[in-house]
């Protein structure tokens, strides 16, 4: 009777092929209960007459053994390879303080209130915006009717077009130009300077201009430049009256009052005030009832330091938006510079009394002061 000796031709065509299946990068690998079980089955099959020597055995189930760990090393390196890829995108915080252009075509809404959302025209034209929800539905359409050459906020107020407040969460928009040959989509971008990294609903966004910008919809990145005094240090700026974009409360972790926060609005309606810690999370929001809101005069709202657990918070500084019916309240102060701040290595100009600060990326505007310049001793 012939028997058919298995020898070294089963572990060869197994090692073989998994390196047929690994050249292929198929999916269904053979794996280790297959091996033995093979193996098993050479064990049966061998020839009883000449059987294999165990070293034999062991030098393969070794040869084996090798294989895999080198396929196992194969697999982690292309895991590092591919980390090191996702790696090379620059860290999400490392945007803050670019000069940045990203393409904007959503606006999120947080407690009903709608934040960002803007658009560009270059020459009049009659405006059209329809805002979707995330199943591509349309809930809303504006008519900001005729529009000159320049930049506006989409002014919406969070209502769908039956006149109900929409479900918070992320919508997109496009905007609609007619400048007579008809209706035509036109793109939406925001260029600017990274002030923070604002987080919604677990995603990080950068705030660009006080809209939220998604980096995966950057086209552009560069660093800041500051293009009309690109040579003034902030000691410059000492004893001048400047207006800030950007007003930043200094809070010292112990005070009763961290800050009065002063605004006007255009109309009366309901006033939110929300502070954001360094990191662009909102810790606070206070609302002022819209029968206690001033129309054409300085309101004011004092946020006492405490989040919205009513735990102090810790020392350092805090940014704030204001909104209202009709959107965002433009938060822009000014004020003389009164002396130069130095916190965690960056210069910041205190703006007079107040508590407040500003950078000098954030200042639009720069005047002599009305008593002159403050000149150092």
């Amino acid at each position: 009777m012939a028997v058919t000796a298995a020898g070294n031709s089963s572990l060869d065509a197994l090692s073989n092929s998994y390196k047929s299946k690994e050249s292929e990068k198929e999916e269904d690998v053979l794996g280790r209960d297959a091996f033995l079980t093979m193996l098993v089955a050479q064990l049966k099959n061998q020839d009883p007459l000449n059987p294999m020597e165990g070293s034999d055995f062991s030098a393969q189930l070794a040869q084996f053994s090798q294989l895999e760990q080198l396929m196992n090393l194969n697999d982690t390196m292309e895991s590092m390879k591919k980390a090191e890829g996702s790696g090379s995108q620059s860290n999400i915080t490392d945007y803050v303080g670019k000069m940045v252009t990203g393409e904007v075509d959503s606006i999120e809404v947080v407690d009903e209130t709608p934040f960002g959302g803007l658009y560009n025209i270059t020459k009049s034209a009659d405006v059209m915006v329809k805002i979707y929800d995330k199943d591509g539905k349309e809930v809303r359409t504006l008519y900001p009717g005729q529009k000159d050459p320049g930049t506006y906020d989409l002014g919406w107020d969070g209502k769908d077009n039956a006149g109900q407040k929409v479900t918070d969460g992320s919508y997109k928009y496009t905007v609609l130009a007619n400048d007579g040959s008809g209706f035509a989509a036109i793109p939406t971008s925001v260029t600017g300077t990274v002030e923070s990294i604002v987080y919604n609903e677990g995603k990080a966004y950068l705030k660009v201009q006080g809209i939220l910008v998604d980096p995966a919809s950057l086209v552009q990145v560069g660093n800041a430049v500051e293009v009309e005094k690109p040579t003034e240090s902030p000691v410059d700026y000492l004893g001048r009256k400047i207006t800030t974009s950007h007003p930043l409360i200094s809070y010292d972790g112990s005070a009763e009052e961290a800050a009065k926060v002063k605004f006007e609005v255009p109309e009366k309606a309901e006033v939110i005030l929300r502070i954001f810690d360094k990191s662009g999370q909102q810790i606070q929001s206070i609302k002022v009832p819209k029968d206690e809101v001033k129309v054409g005069e300085e309101n004011e709202v004092t946020w006492d330091g405490k989040d919205s657990r009513g735990k102090t918070v810790a020392e350092g500084l805090y940014s704030y938006a204001i909104t209202s019916g009709s959107g965002t309240v433009d938060v822009s102060m000014s004020e003389n510079v009164s002396e130069i701040k130095v916190i965690n290595g960056t210069q910041f100009l205190a703006l007079g009394d107040t508590g407040f600060l500003s950078t000098v990326g954030s200042i639009t505007n720069v005047k002599e002061s009305s008593s002159g310049p403050l000149l150092p001793f």
